[in-house]
């Protein structure tokens, strides 16, 4: 290849030098360790003098020394903020005072124990959030974790180790650190430290400490952790060739789409497509594909899709969620009106005819890579959903049962009169409804009785379920074939309409969104507009707050919003941080309400929007974020054009 083709392409330089514009963001050096007991903490310490003796302001947010003598003594002579004590049932708990270190302002601040979650009623529910919100405030940070806390090692690590860790930073926080320096000791002297008792194990009972601290587990731990070391290495490395326009192998990114569904195995492959995506540089999309049997999943099942899709937003994929009836055929079409060259699936568990989506994957994605990842668990780490008891489809079986004994009373009434197959039509016409309005359960439990009592009361020999006739065989075979396929299409046809409906709606709102934007040319119509989609489609209470002189302004609410110092506070966390935040979110998770930054197409937060749903936890599910989102990007693009035009207007007078 020649120099020209190898060369980066305008978007990619566009991209590096955009990274490398001044920014307001700390710096986040991260030491990193293969096990607990390396020696992170005594080397971020020891750092933090030699910054200390060349003048720079450094000081300690929050660490813990296990009453290491050697640890402790390196703490004096350091500043140290005290940590925020939070009493949980009694206990006092100790976290880091995030307030207190913005208000001091230092140059370098340390915080360890990255991967630590955050006591029950503290602002964010993750440490590593608490270090991102300092970091965004102008902070550099010095924080530590090992290698078993990174979210796509996660079932990895389980496997090596068979302990299961619970408290994960996502992939994408790490490796966009600044600088990730490994602390590294050999698995000799690590078990000997263990042994010597200087080694502090959190939460581990002494068993899983021994099957953990193996040899050959520590081996397989070191070489994750230098692998990760490497790949940040690398990744750096690239973006400096590309920035100097150095010829190297600039392939055009693959896209690599992964499907999930509601169920414990989702997260497994979430992580596993983000690995295979990293490995390869590939954009990657997670696609849960909506079908009737949404409406009844269990909250269990809810979380699973949630958490999994969730997981993908942290892991930096992109989020897909479409309708339909047929999940393979959907992925499949997703998959080629999107350039994807490689799909994921889980393997399936089991085999047979009911169980044939890999086979359907594998032969009607032409030209498409199919990847089955392994997705056995724990079977004890998670609880089976329990199925509600729907009223709804037991009337149905009643209903079906009931047209059935309808039917059979008539006939007999008229047996003098009419022949056997006569009455066998009588019997067709309650099947026939029960087949295009109660379900296909419904159908086949009235044709099993429809048969038993024709063939019981109206058959020679009567009151018996012989059968001496080959023709009524025949006709029961035909009678069957045909109610089933008018139940199987009539309930095909409902599952479409209803999807068909739903879709609709939403895609409708959008729709007729984006046009009333189109005629707009003030901002406060802009914000009108937002507010009455958003109250119309969610039926819920809303502010929006907009930047106006580097400080945010309420612009439009609905009449029973309440802005308060707690709803203020969180836009303003909002607009510096650039993420959603508040109620059924993991940042300021115990407020009341839900807010969303307000972006343009260059990633610029412009605004806030701020929604009450009344405690309702269930219209945060993934795909009404997608659409709020939306709503949000599509209004922040209105906006900037009608600024655009004003100070195109403003400068030709």
């Amino acid at each position: 290849m020649t120099d020209e083709e190898n060369r980066p392409s305008p978007e990619e330089l566009l991209e590096i030098a955009n990274k490398e514009e001044p920014s307001k963001r700390g710096k986040l050096t991260i030491y990193f360790g293969a096990a607990p007991g390396v020696g992170k903490t005594y080397a971020m310490l020891s750092d933090a003098h030699a910054r200390k003796n060349e003048g720079i302001d450094i000081v300690i947010g929050y660490v813990e020394t296990h009453k290491r003598p050697e640890t402790e003594a390196l703490l004096e002579g350091m500043e140290i903020i005290p940590p925020l004590i939070i009493d949980y049932k009694g206990i006092k708990l100790q976290e880091v005072d995030v307030e207190k270190i913005k208000e001091r302002k230092p140059q370098i601040v340390i915080i360890d124990e990255l991967a630590h979650s955050n006591a029950p009623g503290s602002k964010n529910m993750k440490r590593y959030q608490d270090v991102e919100e300092i970091l965004n405030a102008g902070i550099d940070v010095y924080t530590a974790m090992n290698v078993q806390h990174l979210e796509s090692l996660k079932d990895i690590v389980y496997q090596i180790t068979n302990v299961r860790v619970h408290e994960t930073v996502p992939d994408k926080f790490v490796m966009e650190a600044n600088e990730i320096k490994l602390v590294d000791l050999p698995p000799e002297e690590l078990l000997k430290r263990l042994h010597d008792g200087k080694v502090y194990v959190k939460d581990m009972a002494e068993q899983a400490v021994h099957k953990f601290f193996r040899p050959g587990n520590l081996l397989a731990l070191r070489q994750l952790a230098l692998r990760i070391v490497a790949d940040n290495v690398d990744e750096k490395m690239r973006d400096y060739m590309k920035a100097h326009a150095i010829a190297g192998p600039w392939v055009t990114k693959e896209r690599v789409l992964v499907g999930i569904f509601a169920s414990p195995y989702a997260e497994r492959l979430i992580r596993a497509t983000y690995r295979l995506a990293t490995e390869l540089g590939a954009e990657w999309i997670a696609l849960h594909v909506e079908t009737e049997k949404n409406k009844d999943f269990s909250p269990q099942e809810n979380k699973w899709l949630n958490d999994a899709l969730e997981l993908a937003r942290n892991l930096g994929g992109w989020v897909a969620w479409v309708k339909g009836d047929d999940v393979t055929n959907e992925i499949i079409n997703y998959a080629k009106n999107h350039n994807v060259n490689k799909i994921i699936i889980g393997k399936p568990r089991k085999t047979g005819l009911f169980h044939a989506i890999s086979d359907k994957f594998i032969f009607e994605a032409k030209g498409i890579d199919i990847y089955m990842i392994e997705t056995q668990i724990d079977k004890n780490s998670f609880e089976r959903p329990k199925r509600p008891f729907r009223i709804h489809g037991f009337l149905n079986y009643l209903l079906g049962i009931g047209g059935v004994m309808l039917a059979t009373g008539i006939s007999l009434l008229l047996r003098n009169y009419l022949t056997g197959f006569d009455m066998m039509f009588i019997f067709l016409i309650p099947l026939m409804l029960t087949a295009l309005y109660l379900g296909i359960g419904a159908s086949i439990t009235a044709i099993i009785l429809s048969i038993l009592t024709y063939d019981y009361l109206f058959t020679y020999p009567y009151f018996s379920f012989e059968i001496t006739d080959f023709d009524h065989i025949i006709s029961f075979v035909v009678y069957t074939s045909i109610v089933v396929v008018i139940s199987v299409l009539a309930s095909q046809l409902r599952r479409r309409v209803f999807l068909l409906k739903e879709s609709e709606a939403k895609s409708n709102a959008l729709y007729e969104f984006s046009r009333d934007l189109a005629a707009v040319e003030n901002i406060d119509n802009v914000l009108s507009l937002m507010v009455n989609h958003i109250k119309k489609l969610f039926n819920c209470e809303m502010a929006i707050f907009l930047l106006e002189r580097d400080e945010l302004s309420l612009m439009a609410k609905t009449e029973s919003f309440e802005v308060n110092a707690e709803s203020s506070g969180i836009a303003s966390w909002v607009l510096v941080n650039k993420k959603p935040a508040g109620f059924g979110t993991e940042m300021i998770s115990n407020a009341k309400v839900f807010c969303l930054p307000i972006m343009t197409s260059k990633d610029e937060v412009i605004g806030v929007m701020e929604l009450d749903f009344m405690g309702n936890k269930q219209i945060l599910s993934m795909e009404n974020k997608v659409v709020l989102e939306t709503i949000s990007h599509i209004g922040a693009m209105a906006i900037e054009r009608i600024k655009n035009m004003t100070g195109k207007t403003n400068s030709k007078s």
